[in-house]
């Protein structure tokens, strides 16, 4: 039988391994976000994968309620197929997210998820806000509050950044603009598809009217979303109740799972020359390492 103090030594030690295992976990993850946003390729290695598959951060911003969970769908992704996403990368000026987003989730890039997780699609990428919520063809087609009717750009002959701007600047409205069609569908085109909205994104910053932009993915299937390849729940830096709620997903995510997903605290720049910032802190975290 242990004594007092093996048993106080043995508590102290395991403590400290749980700390340490969530420490190691958390820091990883947070070296390879940003090492992710850092790195800036036209596409990844391979028969011409989009830059999406291997680099950048793509995060959802979300608001826990205790009525669902963050990483199930609305009743409008339900209903069109596609769920809005922001991407974040170091040549992708973005000072703000969308609809005052301040914490959410973020997903592995597809090259990166674990083994078992589930896959996605991307759909679409627009330079600046798509306004998807208003779309057709799952969130990356015609507006409905446009007379016109918005086709994907390559319809259009929209092949290019300058493509896209010039085409833009014909209304400078955002409902009317096109999206970047990434459909696995469009192999090989869809990689440089993605890097033309990413080019738009970088040459036209100051001209766009919204600092961030706007990805679509296909829906996932929610029965099994416990396999969806969540790598954070982040929080946005000095923004009010940011941390909370990051922090209520998290537990969320163990209470429903079982599984520990690090919170990550992300810095935006403050300006179009910044970059953003990436860290994993022990006192933002709800829940212990297992």
């Amino acid at each position: 039988m242990l004594d007092s103090y093996t048993r106080t030594g043995l508590g102290a030690a395991l403590l400290a391994a749980a700390f340490s295992a969530q420490a190691s976990i958390g820091a990883r993850t947070a070296e390879q976000m940003q090492n992710n946003y850092n790195a800036t390729p036209a596409q990844c290695a391979g028969n011409a994968v989009p830059a999406h598959a291997c680099s950048g951060v793509l995060l959802r911003s979300t608001k826990p309620s205790p009525h669902y969970h963050t990483w199930h769908h609305s009743q409008n992704s339900k209903d069109k197929g596609g769920v809005s996403f922001s991407y974040l990368r170091r040549d992708i000026p973005t000072t703000r997210l969308a609809a005052d987003g301040r914490s959410g989730f973020t997903l592995y890039p597809l090259l990166q998820r674990p083994k078992g997780s589930l896959w996605y699609e991307m759909l679409c990428a627009w330079p600046t806000d798509g306004d998807s919520w208003e779309r057709d063809t799952r969130g990356c087609g015609d507006n409905r509050q446009s007379a016109e009717v918005e086709a994907a750009c390559h319809e259009q002959g929209v092949l290019t950044a300058e493509d896209w701007m010039a085409r833009f600047s014909e209304s400078g409205d955002y409902k009317r603009q096109c999206a970047f069609d990434v459909r696995r569908a469009r192999v090989p085109e869809r990689a440089d598809a993605f890097y033309q909205s990413v080019r738009a994104k970088q040459l036209y910053a100051q001209r766009m009217p919204f600092p961030w932009n706007e990805i679509v993915i296909g829906t996932w299937d929610e029965a099994n979303a416990e396999k969806l390849p969540i790598q954070s729940f982040f929080h946005i830096e000095g923004e009010h109740g940011a941390l909370q709620q990051a922090q209520a997903d998290q537990q969320d995510w163990h209470n429903t799972n079982g599984t520990f997903i690090p919170v990550i605290r992300i810095r935006l720049p403050d300006n179009l020359q910044e970059n953003a910032r990436f860290s994993y802190h022990e006192g933002d975290q709800a829940v212990p390492a297992p």
